[in-house]
């Protein structure tokens, strides 16, 4: 067995953080709970966040930061049996939650933010994952492209400009919802659970289909 890649685990922790609090942001009561709301934090789906989410990777050189990419990593992999792969790539999804998490007790706590809670925001919880066939579809493809770019672009916008143009289709952000819903101990576990590992896998699949079909082709 390999010997865990301890700054790998930081690097994705550290860019977690990075990215969670400067990108994803939180949303806040303007006067106290109950009150009209406002978001801080750029969004990925703007110019802002693509150039922070672009420093982001460059700053902490080869961590995935977003659970989509760690499972297009994974589904990409040259060996799928390698336990070593996946112990790994497993270890970096824990870590980009770990370091959402960081980041929401820095604004909650530290920052002192009035911040909505996952428990304001889904006082009845959410509802189950279900299995849609368009939207899975859509995960697929935006995959295919995020991981043909990833494999045939070399550049260092090419991926922060796929990441901003998917954002609409594609949950970046599973990360920080994992982590809010865990720091709230509601009872959505499965809910918020089922979309951070399957979502996340169905772009993995799209990955591995452009590179199959670019193989043999």
């Amino acid at each position: 067995m390999k010997k865990m890649d301890t700054k790998g685990l930081m690097n994705e922790m550290g860019g977690a953080f990075a990215v969670s609090w400067l990108i994803f942001g939180a949303t806040l009561w303007t006067d106290g709970a109950g009150s009209a709301t406002e978001e801080m934090g750029m969004g990925l789906a703007s110019l802002g966040g693509m150039f922070a989410l672009m420093v982001a990777w460059m700053a902490f050189n080869g961590a995935h930061i977003l659970p989509p990419i760690t499972w297009m990593n994974i589904m990409t992999s040259d060996d799928m049996s390698d336990t070593d792969m996946w112990m790994n790539n497993g270890l970096k999804l824990v870590a980009q939650v770990v370091g959402a998490a960081l980041a929401i007790v820095l604004m909650a706590e530290v920052l002192e933010w009035d911040m909505v809670t996952y428990a304001q925001a889904y006082p009845d919880g959410q509802g189950d994952w279900e299995f849609d066939a368009m939207a899975v579809a859509g995960l697929v493809v935006a995959g295919a492209i995020l991981g043909h770019i990833s494999s045939k672009v070399d550049n260092d916008w090419a991926m922060p400009v796929a990441v901003m143009a998917m954002a609409g289709m594609v949950n970046f952000e599973s990360a920080a919802d994992m982590a809010s819903m865990l720091m709230n101990e509601t009872g959505d576990f499965m809910a918020v659970t089922l979309p951070w590992i399957l979502d996340g896998a169905f772009v993995g699949v799209g990955a591995f289909l452009a590179g199959w079909i670019d193989d043999n082709l």
